[in-house]
């Protein structure tokens, strides 16, 4: 479980490319630093004081990648063990981050034309996921030990999530799928079983049991609704679930409440949750009417995956990218 979550903080350190998006942050190796500071004394005509976040080495739409951000990230990528921290940057780290990089900045420079952005609320949404993997304090401990701060990942955490929602954008508006399909496919998968009946539940994560139990009698109070205004009771979207299908360290008694109603205060690993019907579904026959969603989402599923992919592809080998191969040669090379 311990790794689990370390691996979740890495994770998200970051901004991750279509599906995930990686970034860099953290404290760089000694000898790799070396090999940084002697690259900005020889690879260019630039003054030897400057710092490596005013290395240019590649251009987005007269958007910078620097030095700094490729270092990051190749830091990232490996995670920030020391065993590997204390070697230098190969072609193939090299090349990687520097893919990534201008994947990500092609990517976020679209979506920002596009008008996407994240609010504050979809940020604590996201922020309360991960807290649902930790006991309180938790997270700012794991947090520490990969050395970042909280301000700092929250940050990327927003452009993780900034990402992504431009990816989506993009992919969305490049594939499309026509009603004939859609009957087509469901006719392919023949005769179904019976979808047994399936809820919805939010989890609500809190410091303690006594305030998740005052957070229990205000949403009864409010009919199923918390304050939008408190972070901690906004909960995270778990999703459906059969009764087959639910986790067992959720109560088992979800099943017998009504939509919009709350389980009892639940103490799991140093935290109090509570867990909310949010919906309900009936059990049922399946039918093109009730599948008809389900079909054309996993068919514009993998349309957009290719669509996105060409898409970046095509716009990569834009005049508008620039890299500065020469500078990323002398990174791997370890020279002056």
């Amino acid at each position: 479980m311990k790794e689990r979550r370390e691996e979740t903080v890495r994770r998200e350190r970051c901004v991750p490319p279509p599906g995930r998006d990686r970034r860099g942050g953290g404290k760089p190796a000694v000898v790799l630093v070396a090999v940084l500071a002697a690259l900005l004394w020889a690879c260019s005509r630039e003054p030897s004081g400057r710092s490596d976040a005013d290395v240019v080495v590649a251009e987005v739409d007269n958007a910078a990648i620097t030095l700094r951000d490729v270092r990051n990230e190749v830091l990232s990528m490996r995670g920030y063990a020391p065993s590997l921290e204390a070697k230098g940057a190969s072609r193939r780290e090299v090349s990687e981050a520097i893919r990534l990089l201008v994947e990500r900045s092609i990517v976020l420079r679209e979506g920002e034309r596009r008008g996407v952005s994240v609010s504050s609320s979809e940020l604590e949404e996201e922020v309360m996921r991960f807290r649902a993997d930790f006991p309180p304090g938790g997270l700012e401990k794991a947090l520490l030990q990969v050395g970042i701060d909280a301000d700092t990942w929250r940050e990327q955490l927003r452009r993780s999530l900034l990402y992504r929602k431009s990816a989506s954008s993009v992919a969305s508006s490049l594939a499309s799928v026509a009603p004939a399909e859609v009957e087509e496919a469901y006719r392919k998968e023949g005769r179904q079983a019976p979808v047994p009946e399936r809820i919805r539940i939010r989890q609500h994560l809190f410091d303690s049991m006594e305030a998740a139990a005052a957070a229990r009698e205000r949403i009864l109070r409010s009919g199923g609704e918390e304050a939008e205004d408190d972070p901690a009771a906004s909960g995270v979207d778990l999703g459906f679930f059969s009764k087959d299908d639910l986790p067992p360290e959720l109560p088992p008694e979800l099943f017998r409440l009504k939509e919009g109603d709350v389980s009892e205060p639940v103490l799991r690993e140093g935290a109090a949750s509570l867990f909310q019907v949010t919906a309900r579904e009936t059990a049922r026959v399946p039918s093109l009417r009730t599948e008809e969603g389900r079909i054309r989402e996993a068919i514009l599923s993998e349309r957009r995956e290719a669509a996105f992919r060409q898409w970046l592809a095509q716009a990569s080998a834009k005049p508008a990218v620039k890299v500065r191969s020469d500078l990323l040669e002398k990174l791997v090379e370890g020279k002056r």
